[in-house]
């Protein structure tokens, strides 16, 4: 039996005000910089990763969008750990509603946007990925991840939407919207999956938080 941990990370707020963030490549602001320091603070001090000790993570993941990988990198280079950008892991393309303001959008595509909260797996947004694309694409890269590092310890920075469904794929739910507009995920949470892998197959455990 080997246990991968998979320490999930959300990257912190954002520069460019209350848009609507997929792969509109934003930088964080002074706030999400000190929120995701919170977060490592936490992390380097935690037993899932005592990294004020021994370093006891072995892989920093981060999806390729400078909201995670600036901050990714640099955790990585000053902890001396191996850092690799996915961009399987990146939030899901928006198409035309991508890096528009969230008021501009309601007032002009309110009623698509109701849909599309309310279920976006049969509506998507004009030109913009189809939510099974998302999360085949997502699934593709988590399925690489812990095919490749069996038993080790991830650190993965990466978004709101990418850790919504891992966190559904960790409870068994499929097409559960309120996953996607019911559950609050602030930034720089932190939310913990244990792969338990046996050979024939693997069994994952959803963590709320560190240990």
């Amino acid at each position: 039996m080997l246990n991968t941990k998979i320490v999930l990370l959300r990257h912190g707020a954002c520069e460019g005000g209350n848009i609507l963030r997929g792969h509109t490549d934003v930088v964080l602001s002074l706030a999400g910089k000190e929120q995701l320091n919170v977060a490592f603070s936490t992390l380097e001090n935690s037993k899932t990763c005592n990294l004020a000790k021994n370093s006891t993570a072995d892989l920093v993941v981060s999806s390729p969008l400078l909201r995670c990988s600036e901050s990714a990198q640099a955790f990585a280079m000053q902890h001396n750990i191996d850092f690799v950008e996915q961009p399987g892991f990146m939030e899901l393309n928006f198409g035309d509603w991508d890096g528009q303001l969230f008021s501009e959008l309601y007032l002009q595509f309110a009623e698509q946007l109701d849909s599309y909260w309310a279920n976006p797996w049969q509506h998507t947004p004009p030109n913009g990925e189809t939510m099974q694309a998302f999360e085949s694409r997502v699934d593709k890269a988590w399925d690489a991840l812990l095919e490749q590092h069996k038993g080790k310890v991830i650190v993965l920075l990466t978004h709101g939407g990418v850790i919504r469904h891992l966190m559904a794929k960790s409870l068994g739910l499929k097409q559960c919207s309120g996953i996607y507009s019911a559950l609050k995920l602030p930034y720089a949470a932190t939310v913990v999956i244990d792969a338990l892998d046996d050979g024939n197959q693997r069994y994952l455990t959803l963590n709320w938080g560190l240990e």
